[in-house]
């Protein structure tokens, strides 16, 4: 997912060093399995992450239900959209860049399907915003939280190598408020002095986390793909 951002900034000219804060792991495999043996009882599922597609589409090789793929589904942002577009679904919202955008477009499309559920693979770390607006408008809601999200344990490691080859960069952007936490200890060694960088968040979850942890960002990328990044840095 980031190689697509640092793509699109070096045809642009921009020079991009890429930092992998995050590692993941699958978690709840029984559960899901049991609701995507069950697809039928679900009238849509919604993906908010590359990683909630992975999760699913392991398990859906290995029921072999192609069933599965033709379910409705929903997506947040570009990079999503493509991942599941890739493994066989025909996903819509797109153009949603948060969970909110996302969730009203769901209501709008669900419409008379209110008395099956929607099935929801999330992250440990996701935020109840969607799920919330779903719910509170009479839809029925099956999360299931399918991956964690952790440290890398190497992040520290990169960063250094990557300062002492490029020095203090201009911008630091950062692609999740759990990105930026597990970036919290290398600020604080001030290993990253961000009081020298300007900060960019994708999107508004990053942006009141950033904010919350008395931090100002340069800018908000409205939308979490390349396109809205490069209008901040062009």
């Amino acid at each position: 997912e980031v190689d697509r951002f640092a793509e699109s900034l070096e045809e642009v000219g921009l020079s991009c060093v890429t930092i992998p804060v995050l590692s993941f792991r699958f978690i709840n495999q029984s559960v899901l399995r049991s609701h995507l043996s069950a697809i039928h009882l679900f009238s849509a599922i919604i993906f908010t992450s590359v990683r909630a597609v992975e999760a699913v589409v392991t398990i859906a090789k290995e029921l072999e239900n192609e069933n599965i793929f033709q379910i409705q589904s929903f997506v947040v942002g570009n990079t999503t959209s493509d991942a599941a577009k890739k493994s066989g679904f025909s996903p819509k919202g797109e153009n949603c860049g948060s969970a909110k955008a996302l969730a009203e477009y769901i209501l709008q499309e669900v419409g008379a399907e209110k008395s099956k559920p929607l099935l929801y693979p999330c992250s440990n770390l996701h935020h109840d915003t969607l799920q919330d607006d779903l719910t509170s408008h009479g839809l029925q809601v099956t999360e299931v939280v399918s991956y964690e999200t952790c440290p890398n344990e190497n992040m520290t490691e990169a960063l250094q190598q990557a300062l002492h080859i490029q020095g203090l960069p201009d911008y630091a952007v950062f692609f999740s408020p759990s990105g930026f936490q597990y970036t919290q200890s290398a600020v604080a060694r001030d290993l990253l002095q961000l009081d020298k960088i300007k900060i960019i968040a994708l999107g508004p979850s990053t942006y009141k986390f950033l904010c919350d942890c008395g931090f100002t960002p340069f800018g908000m990328a409205e939308k979490p793909e390349p396109q809205s990044l490069l209008q901040l840095l062009t």
